[in-house]
């Protein structure tokens, strides 16, 4: 799958320069977490990167005006300066910076004073920014939407992705441990018939690649359009040029998609799917925790034990499926989060509000608490394996977990009743496998009918169940290998 998405690169901070103390922080993410993982969502989501990006939304703007014949031609050196021009947003600059939004109260004001200085004393842009064009034409939500967006694109392709990778690999290797491991299938926690545990742990992986393909293809949308929306401003100022046309290609040029119809805030739909995707893949995690905590309850998969680590501060015999429990719990925040985004950055009153300004300063909680979501899950699946002695005792156990099979093999060969037998034989009892074959012995039907049902078992009904592990491997295998691979 070719990747369409071509953004500017190193808008984020520097990993040397994403600091911050763990004692301190007032969530997992920028708390407990910060220096596991924490950082790598900060670097992108910080009101830093927020300044890199839309310098460089701002420098790449003025090469576009230049290019266009709005402003002076531009020497390549200039070019080479205005696309280098974010890096200069360093720690100290960015506190400079922030002292001049202390006085002005305008973020992407204090960013233009800033850029301007920089413009203005390390290249020969001066006369560039002495006519005015640093910001022209442009609403504040020109410049954040587009680097917001940019910012988000690279996020998913360099971190969010590869750490999705991560847990699909961690899927496929307990699915081959456990792919002929039949085990007694529960619907509404009642014994129900066999399957196969590779199966069920492969089902999380296939549902998992759909939406990660999905994200991974996903465009999402900028606007350049001005205060409400129409390019007044340009189309005023210089009627001569095309600015739609103007505005759809710089909007592409940044690797998103144009969308010219807007207020002053592009609509947001395309970010709202992007959510909804995230979300679907964290209760995906959510319903793997569950169900991984379950079985290791049933003592059908055990965990690693780690010398050093301790399971409870009274019960010392604790293994606790602390990381199941933690993936679940972060997934669960991450979809509260994703369902307050979702119901109001839609929302605006007539052209513009600044409601979605402060909100959309927290946009990186959701997919910090969804990676680490996805970490605990990699974590925990690597950290079990099949206890066979005890699968095979509870496969055992019953065997009135053959009874579908039996009753409708009887029904095709013309049996009206067999259910009704059944349903007489089985409900509410725990079966053995004398108690079947005793009662296939006393069944009024040809020997050969008897033979076929005398081969049943808990361990040979699995229908396709091999087969379906099989292909799900591969096509599991088959996302690993179209997701971005950790940088």
């Amino acid at each position: 799958m070719k990747n369409r998405r071509k953004t500017i690169k190193d808008l984020e901070v520097s990993p040397l320069d994403a600091n911050l103390r763990e004692g301190t922080g007032i969530s997992n993410l920028d708390g407990r977490l910060w220096e596991e993982m924490g950082s790598a969502v900060g670097r992108y989501f910080g009101d830093e990167a927020m300044v890199r990006a839309r310098v460089a939304v701002e420098s790449h703007y003025l090469i576009a005006l230049s290019e266009a014949g709005v402003i002076r031609k531009l020497k390549s050196e200039e070019k080479k300066a205005l696309k280098n021009l974010h890096k200069k947003i360093t720690p100290k600059v960015y506190g400079d910076l922030r002292k001049i939004e202390a006085e002005m109260r305008h973020d992407v004001i204090a960013m233009t004073a800033t850029m301007k200085k920089l413009l203005s004393r390390s290249t020969s842009l001066a006369d560039v920014v002495g006519h005015g064009w640093v910001h022209w034409g442009l609403a504040s939500e020109d410049v954040d939407n587009l680097a917001r967006t940019s910012l988000l694109i690279n996020y998913l392709g360099n971190v969010y992705l590869p750490e999705a990778a991560k847990i699909l690999q961690a899927i496929v290797a307990l699915v081959e441990k456990t792919r002929n491991v039949v085990i007694p299938g529960k619907t509404h926690f009642q014994p129900a018939i066999p399957t196969i545990l590779g199966k069920e742990v492969a089902l999380f992986g296939v549902r998992l690649s759909e939406q990660l393909l999905e994200i991974k293809k996903l465009r999402l949308r900028g606007k350049l359009t001005g205060a409400v929306g129409t390019l007044a401003a340009q189309r005023f100022a210089i009627p001569k040029i095309n600015w739609r046309r103007f505005s759809k290609n710089f909007v592409e040029s940044l690797g998103l998609e144009a969308n010219p119809y807007t207020t002053q805030i592009e609509p947001r739909s395309r970010l709202v799917e992007l959510l909804s995707k995230i979300a679907l893949v964290n209760n995906i995690l959510v319903d793997l925790s569950q169900d991984m905590r379950i079985y290791i309850g049933l003592d059908w998969l055990i965990q690693e034990v780690k010398r050093e680590e301790f399971g409870s501060s009274a019960m010392p015999q604790k293994v606790n499926p602390i990381d199941f429990e933690n993936a679940q719990g972060n997934a669960l925040l991450s979809n509260w989060i994703i369902d307050g985004l979702a119901r109001t950055l839609p929302v605006s009153w007539l052209q513009r509000d600044l409601v979605d300004k402060t909100i959309l300063r927290n946009l990186g909680l959701p997919f910090g608490y969804s990676q680490i979501s996805l970490i605990s899950s990699a974590k925990g699946l690597l950290r079990v394996a099949p206890n066979l002695g005890q699968i095979d005792s509870a496969l055992n156990s019953d065997w009135s977990i053959v009874a579908e099979g039996i009753q409708n093999y009887l029904r095709s060969r013309g049996k009206g009743d067999a259910y009704e037998t059944l349903k007489e034989l089985t409900r509410g009892k725990k079966l053995t496998e004398s108690d079947i074959k005793t009662w296939i012995e006393k069944l009024e039907v040809e020997e050969p009918m008897k033979e076929d049902l005398r081969g049943i078992s808990p361990k040979n009904y699995l229908g396709y169940s091999k087969e379906n592990v099989l292909e799900m491997i591969r096509e599991i295998k088959r996302t690993i290998k179209l997701l971005p691979l950790v940088r």
